[in-house]
């Protein structure tokens, strides 16, 4: 374990996990990929060995002998989703993910595999997730990579989540701070990599994959773990690495790939090398066999850094998005007053996390939209002087769609002395925040069906869903605006992550918390 531990450290870069169906097993209790499909006949009414019986195209061994059962109940459960009354609720939910014969049957799975959660029960499996919080604590990983459809990962790891191959393939991707979910998840059903044409359709693209791993795989150390050695996916990314590094590379390409397997019933502790034959040739791995999952997590939070992953990422975005676009935008400083060739070869290049509000007070004057609205429900880690922010950064461009009231009630300032700029964006109704186009028909809708965010919480479990039904909640409906925050905070990673009409969700639900909790500010004059 000391070795694990120095070549570890010894590496330029974090390690990067690939985790696999064995990890959520093991925390979650999840089904193999055999138990699983039992699971989906009984949903399509039938035994599973009748599918079995069926198969005459594969042998049991053959990597599309499991999707090739999977492409035969999918299409017999698409008929009893649009008939059987039981899936009324998750069909008028998801209608508009329907795209082909496989996405009743995926939408299926998905509501059934959110259903798992960690196993809380079993102090063994505790003391482990409790050292692999540690890593996320003490920042020793660059990111995930993983097979799986649950969101295990992203509950232990404060991450950016990618979800498929495509947002993989055409994503800005920077390596640091990410989970690559390259077989799809859950919370986009049709993502999910699960039938026969699914895999005919990952492994025609499978090259353009291994490419944008490569870089991974080259200046990280991948550790496996919940991963066969005698896996067909792995096997098959691997050959493809390996396919496009050249031979006289695999041995240093090799030593970086850590694979870790669990013997629970045998204390011995296997530190090894290992070949591994692949179609692309013949690589050397370190192979792990432990009965201790808590040495190898304590082993990889010895590798602690100073900035967590996710801060490196933002920065390394913003600094990309400079070099790539030659525009700032409001996310770094950039001295502009250089006037010649001469002047710009002395340049100083000064960067880093806050380093705008150290060195200069027009720092208020380019603080990110979001960082803004994540500060009116308490998420900002920055404690900010709210009177430069109404009288310098509200006034700045692109400011004027944000929220108001919260920032004048915590500036303190007589009304006299704000801007009529700023007291003019001011939401004053419910209905400004509202699209015109079906408001009339979704506050009647919504607020026939619930009485409280509560009772949309525990109807609709669908959370783009939540956050409209939300929105169109009556003000008098919403007595405790705690409730609402906490709606908000709990979907915050959609500020950056979410789709353009996610981001407009969650930006308009900031606006309505802001109204109802900060509109009645008297200032020192006169009410607003």
């Amino acid at each position: 374990m000391e070795r694990f531990i120095e070549e570890i450290k010894n590496s330029d870069s974090a390690p990067f996990l690939f985790l696999g169906s064995g990890f959520s097993r093991r925390y979650m209790n999840t089904p193999s990929w055999n138990a699983l499909l039992d699971k989906c006949a009984s949903l399509a009414k039938k035994n599973y060995k009748q599918y079995i019986s069926k198969v005459k195209k594969y042998k049991a061994e053959d990597s599309m002998y499991l999707p090739h059962i999977a492409q035969m109940i999918a299409e017999d459960f698409e008929e009893i989703w649009w008939d059987d009354e039981n899936y009324k609720n998750l069909r008028e939910e998801n209608e508009s993910l329907i795209i082909n014969y496989a996405s009743p049957l995926k939408i299926a799975i998905a509501d059934y595999l959110a259903k798992f959660n960690l196993i809380e029960d079993n102090e063994e499996l505790s003391k482990e997730i409790e050292a692999l919080k540690k890593i996320n604590e003490k920042n020793s990983i660059d990111g995930i990579i993983t097979t799986n459809w649950d969101t295990l990962a992203e509950g232990i790891f404060d991450f950016t989540s990618f979800i498929g191959q495509e947002k993989l393939l055409f994503s800005n991707v920077l390596n640091v701070g990410e989970i690559f979910k390259i077989h799809g998840c859950i919370t986009d059903p049709n993502s999910m990599i699960f039938d026969e044409n699914d895999y005919d359709a990952f492994n025609k693209r499978n090259h353009y994959l291994a490419s944008k791993l490569t870089t991974i795989f080259i200046e990280h150390p991948i550790v496996f773990i919940g991963y066969s050695l005698r896996d067909d996916n792995i096997r098959e990314i691997l050959s493809a690495i390996i396919f496009g590094i050249g031979e006289e590379n695999l041995r240093t390409f090799g030593k970086r790939i850590f694979f870790i397997e669990c013997n629970f019933d045998n204390d011995d502790f296997i530190y090894t090398t290992m070949p591994v034959d692949l179609p692309a040739g013949k690589l050397d791995i370190t192979y792990i066999k432990t009965s201790n999952y808590v040495e190898v997590y304590e082993a990889l939070a010895e590798n602690e850094r100073k900035f967590p992953a996710r801060l490196v990422r933002q920065m390394k975005s913003h600094l990309y998005n400079l070099l790539l676009t030659d525009d700032p935008k409001d996310q770094i400083y950039v001295a502009t007053d250089l006037k010649n060739q001469e002047d710009a070869e002395k340049v100083q290049f000064v960067y880093g996390a806050g380093v705008i509000e150290k060195l200069s007070s027009d720092g208020y004057s380019v603080i990110p939209n979001d960082e803004l609205l994540k500060d009116i429900v308490g998420l900002g880690d920055k404690k900010y002087d709210y009177e430069k922010i109404v009288t310098k950064t509200l006034l700045t461009p692109n400011k004027h769609h944000l929220p108001m009231h919260t920032f004048i009630r915590k500036s303190k300032l007589p009304v006299s002395s704000i801007d009529p700029k700023i007291l003019k964006r001011r939401i004053k109704s419910h209905n400004e925040l509202l699209s015109y186009r079906n408001r009339e028909f979704m506050l009647e809708t919504v607020n026939q069906r619930f009485s409280n965010i509560s009772d949309i919480l525990s109807t609709e479990k669908n959370r783009e869903k939540q956050l409209e039904y939300a929105l169109h909640l009556y003000p008098e409906k919403i007595s405790n605006t705690k409730e609402l925050k906490e709606l908000i905070i709990s979907n915050i990673d959609l500020l950056e992550n979410g789709k353009a009409n996610q981001k407009t969700s969650i930006r308009r639900l900031i606006k309505y918390y802001d109204w109802l909790s900060y509109r009645r500010y008297k200032g020192k004059t006169k009410a607003l």
